[in-house]
């Protein structure tokens, strides 16, 4: 390789676009400084993400149960749907 190359790409290397990341130990040193204090739940907008159980996923499948189609089935064959005769007329 000769010099020219070799400049290049060391300047390549210092002036990158790519993003510089974080470690992960700014958070870390963050997290501890923080120490053991409570949280603050009178800075939360909405009291609903503090109320989360195990049942909680659960609870919003059984309400949106009844709003979604039936799963598919061999037990019973699938019903074509009805077209009530001069409907398709009348959008013309």
């Amino acid at each position: 390789m000769n010099r020219l190359h070799i400049v290049h790409r060391f300047a390549r290397g210092i002036a990158s676009a790519a993003p510089k990341t974080s470690t992960g130990i700014e958070h870390a040193d963050a997290l501890a400084k923080a120490g053991g204090k409570k949280p603050d739940w009178k800075l939360y907008k909405v009291g609903d993400y503090l109320k989360m159980n195990q049942y909680s996923f659960y609870d919003g499948e059984v309400t949106l149960a009844k709003h979604r189609l039936q799963q598919p089935t061999n037990k019973k064959p699938d019903v074509l749907p009805q077209v009530k005769p001069g409907v398709a007329q009348k959008t013309k």
